[in-house]
């Protein structure tokens, strides 16, 4: 059986960015991670059965307090660590939004989604 897991508009003020004035100044996220969990039984209400939300933000936390330049990097160490501490995970969805990234014009937000 599998069960999806999310973590939905987790904000952020962090420092990633290609520029360097990005990394320096820093800017709004928002991230969603959703893990599909194979529980191998019904639910029996006990958490070591599927995966836990506070260890899930505090790895998107912990990396997001890291510097990057690629959205696309941040999302993937996201993902790996998430599937690396959790065996029951076999499969991770993260979606990473910048708000208002520095393009040249007037824009909500850039966003990537990586699947591992």
């Amino acid at each position: 059986m599998t069960t999806k897991v999310a973590l939905k508009g987790m904000r952020f003020y962090a420092f990633h960015g290609y520029y360097d004035f990005e990394r320096r100044i820093g800017n709004n996220f928002i991230l969603d991670v959703t893990a599909d969990v194979n529980l191998t039984a019904a639910p029996n209400d006990l958490i070591d059965q599927t995966v836990n939300y506070e260890a899930l933000y505090k790895i998107c936390n912990e990396i997001m307090q890291q510097k990057y330049k690629l959205l696309e990097s941040v999302a993937f160490d996201i993902a790996s660590k998430i599937k690396m501490d959790f065996a029951k995970v076999t499969s991770v969805e993260v979606r990473l939004s910048k708000l208002n990234p520095p393009v040249g014009g007037k824009v909500d937000s850039s966003e990537i989604t990586i699947t591992l």
